[in-house]
């Protein structure tokens, strides 16, 4: 009895564009794909946006793209992770959230929220800022103090009052630019002026009187200078000689470090955190809770109030643990793609995974060679079918993203007859051979949306198009999915679907905490 084998072939950058001008596929007319769409089942899977774990309406990518298909399950990126917390709830009752505001309430100290003040949603958000103060007053914490950064990097420039005005006056503290508090370059004079600042030592800080900033910021931006660069500011009551400060980090306090992205806010924190800190002097505390709204570093021992999703057990160790073998394929570009992210994060491989690599070629301009390493991986791809030796096949041809990265339109067009050419090789030596299943994907949409729309440029960026699923094998020939004459606007999944899917074809259940479902109950 011939071993089944099961193929994931997933075509980089390639999703379901418009037809018309601006869609190098639909230009180009292909007659592989033509006969695909005529003979076997096709639908549609979202692949961008809060459907795959990144923020509302931002366009996929190859790494979230791959990660997503190997797990079988959404993982949500720290910023939509925290605001649907925020939405339903679960954030009010996070308890290193409330275990903060618990220890500020017991010494009567403050809870002190420290982090970059904006809405770029790159490093911090300042609804989660707003969300931490309706908690700690909630909560019953007696002080709050806001340690906030300007952005002026992520957002426009001019935006720090408007955002300063959302919050509340009482509670505003410090204010420096992000180029002092979140350096990243160890430049630890620049983190030295942030930590003083907060800690109150050596009292710098320009005094905003009134709890007002506006005249230094203003002063400032003089120039051209941007927010980012903005001076120590110290928020005070009153004005004068008799002026007092809102508030510093002190012991018995919280200290709450909002940012969730984790590099560029390391070095600030690690000041708190390391106990044999020494890039600069710090305050000896005693009693200082120190809590950060994600992981931010091994080293750092304190409580995260939003750890980062973990795969626990992605296709490949399923698939491993069931002792079938399989084989990741893919030229240089996306190599670590069908290994590292489809493996959950995993470098090593999986008891009876095995590899190929394709060297791509050393170019400096991939647009004139469109072909890149196709041929290579068709060839070893129908090999490793006729050999039988693997029960599961990964597979990704790069062409498609790497060749709309350099925005040539006439290189998108020959790559398009490239890929079409080489899944007509694979479709042609598998024949209508009953134990192989191939399944065609993408890990995002990009080569289909090459004109802007708006301005009829070329563009080189991702778009956030649905991607194409065909079901390719002769017990299914002539079926359809639900939603087939409406790819565009009724899509039957995500990427998350595919490896519940995939395990379903081959007759294996899919693990607990492979939230994905299968989208053959899509089929007629």
């Amino acid at each position: 009895m011939a071993k089944k084998v099961m193929v994931l072939v997933v075509l980089d950058g390639w999703g379901i564009g418009r037809n018309d001008e601006s869609n190098p596929i639909y230009v180009t007319k292909p007659q592989t794909f033509a006969h695909l769409d005529a003979t076997y089942p096709v639908t549609s899977l979202q692949a961008s946006g809060i459907s795959v774990g990144l923020p509302w309406g931002e366009v996929g990518n190859s790494e979230v793209g791959h990660l997503t298909l190997g797990a079988g399950k959404v993982l949500y990126q720290y910023y939509p992770k925290i605001t649907m917390a925020i939405s339903d709830g679960s954030f009010f009752q996070n308890n290193v959230l409330k275990d903060a505001c618990a220890h500020a309430r017991a010494t009567g100290g403050a809870i002190n929220f420290a982090g970059l003040l904006s809405k770029g949603n790159v490093h911090a958000s300042l609804e989660h800022l707003l969300a931490l103060i309706k908690m700690a007053k909630g909560e019953g914490v007696p002080h709050i103090n806001l340690h906030l950064f300007a952005d002026g990097k992520d957002v426009a420039p001019h935006t720090l009052e408007g955002y300063l005005r959302e919050l509340p006056k009482e509670h505003l503290a410090t204010l420096i630019g992000r180029y002092y508090a979140m350096d990243r370059e160890g430049n630890w004079s620049l983190t030295e002026t942030a930590y003083q600042l907060m800690t109150g030592m050596g009292g710098i800080g320009k005094p905003a009187e009134n709890a007002d900033a506006t005249a230094i910021i203003e002063e400032s931006c003089k120039g051209g200078q941007t927010e980012e660069y903005l001076p120590a500011i110290r928020f005070v009551d009153g004005t004068g000689a008799g002026a007092t400060d809102h508030g510093h980090v002190k012991d018995g306090d919280s200290l709450f470090f909002f940012n969730y992205r984790e590099d560029s806010i390391q070095q600030l924190a690690s000041s708190f955190i390391l106990p044999d800190f020494n890039k600069f002097t710090v305050m000896p505390f005693r009693d200082l809770h120190v809590a950060t709204m994600t992981h931010y570093n091994d080293a750092f021992n304190v409580p995260v109030a939003f750890p980062a999703d973990t795969v626990e057990n992605p296709l490949g160790k399923v698939l491993s643990d069931a002792g079938l073998t399989q084989l990741r394929l893919a030229e240089t570009y996306k190599y670590a793609h069908v290994t590292y992210f489809f493996n959950g994060y995993r470098e090593p491989p999986y008891p009876g995974e095995f590899r190929t690599l394709i060297p791509s070629l050393t170019e400096l301009h991939p647009e004139q060679h469109p072909e890149m390493m196709a041929g290579a991986i068709t060839d070893r791809l129908i090999e490793a079918i006729r050999d039988r030796a693997f029960d599961f096949i990964l597979v990704n041809y790069a062409n498609g993203d790497t060749i709309a990265h350099t925005a040539d339109y006439q290189a998108s067009l020959a790559t398009v007859k490239v890929i079409d050419r080489e899944i007509g090789r694979l479709l042609a030596a598998v024949g209508d051979d009953q134990d192989t299943i191939i399944a065609i994907t993408s890990d995002h949409g990009h080569i289909e949306s090459m004109i802007d729309e708006a301005t009829g440029l070329p563009r080189s960026q991702h778009a956030p198009n649905p991607v194409p699923f065909y079901l390719v094998a002769p017990q299914i020939k002539g079926r359809r999915f639900v939603n087939a004459d409406n790819l565009t606007q009724e899509m039957l999944g995500s990427l998350a679907d595919v490896a519940p899917t995939l395990l379903a074809l081959m007759g294996r259940p899919a693990p607990a905490d492979m939230t994905g479902r299968s989208i053959l109950d899509g089929l007629i």
